[in-house]
């Protein structure tokens, strides 16, 4: 039975040594490559919706037929 103990306090050191490594070595530098992943992704979208609406300004100026004078 002392093996076995001995066996479950080993898992329980490892586990909560592998949560700490996760928690202060792996999450930050993911939290971090996420941020500029983010960050890219948003200047990408809005070059893409300034496209969009430089796009859409000109089809409504050629559109637009010139008012008659009166």
């Amino acid at each position: 039975m002392d093996k076995f103990e001995e066996f479950g306090r080993r898992i329980d050191e490892e586990l909560n040594r592998f949560r700490r490594f996760m928690e202060e070595e792996v999450a930050p530098e993911t939290e971090r490559r996420g941020a500029i992943f983010l960050r890219e992704v948003s200047d990408k979208l809005s070059d893409a919706a300034k496209k969009l609406e430089a796009r859409q300004a000109s089809r409504a100026t050629s559109t637009e037929e010139p008012k008659p004078q009166a």
